[in-house]
């Protein structure tokens, strides 16, 4: 009987660990460790609350397995929060509620439902990067005026943010106004990139607005 339950453990470990290896060279927030872990976590609970219901009927055995899902959303609403509200923090999350699902899926039984879901989601998390990379490819010259507050750390993060989504300068200008800094860019990018870039540089402190424009 234990036997099986390890072998269904390790079944769970291996699916997690394949999402969470796609999502290690990706180079996303979702690793390797969080994956397993996630699956391995959920397949164990699913696997005691059967068992608590098997040995006494008064149990509900969908209850544990409904705590999964309660710790699961917490996880993926953190991940939302922590990435700022962008589409990548919804990516981890998605990646974290698959992750939990095929765990539970092992947990009850479902053995070859566990292992489709798992394949599918590989499939689309490769095909759909080759399809985003080729997007990305496809520059284009963004201006766009920034106004901010007079603090010189704002002009850091901004340049962090570039380097961060890969932005190519083509040409830069800082002017300093009586309340704080206007500073013009100009950068190849992506339209996807772009709004990233946009929306980040809102949400920094400091900064009081940004223009942007399609050359």
């Amino acid at each position: 009987m234990e036997i099986e339950i390890i072998l269904k453990i390790l079944l769970s470990a291996v699916l997690g660990g394949i999402i969470g290896f796609e999502r290690e060279l990706s180079r996303k927030d979702t690793d390797l460790r969080t994956c397993i872990l996630i699956a391995v976590s959920s397949t164990l609970v699913t696997i005691l609350s059967l068992k608590m219901g098997d040995i006494s009927k008064s149990v509900d055995p969908t209850r544990l397995t409904g705590y999964i899902i309660i710790a699961i959303g917490l996880l993926g609403a953190g991940a939302i929060v922590r990435a700022r509200f962008t589409a990548n923090g919804l990516t981890t999350a998605a990646i974290i509620w698959v992750v939990a699902a095929a765990g539970i899926s092992v947990g009850s039984g479902y053995y070859l439902t566990a292992l489709i879901v798992t394949a599918f989601v590989l499939v689309v998390l490769t095909s759909l990067k080759y399809i985003s990379n080729f997007l990305e490819n496809q520059a284009q010259t963004f201006a766009y005026v920034i106004a901010t507050e007079d603090r010189a750390s704002v002009l850091i993060e901004i340049k962090k943010i570039t380097r961060e989504l890969d932005l190519k300068y083509i040409d830069s200008r800082l002017r300093k106004v009586n309340d704080g800094y206007e500073i013009e860019i100009s950068l190849s990018t992506s339209k996807t990139k772009n709004e990233a870039f946009v929306e980040k540089v809102m949400q920094l402190p400091g900064v009081k607005e940004i223009i942007s424009e399609h050359l």
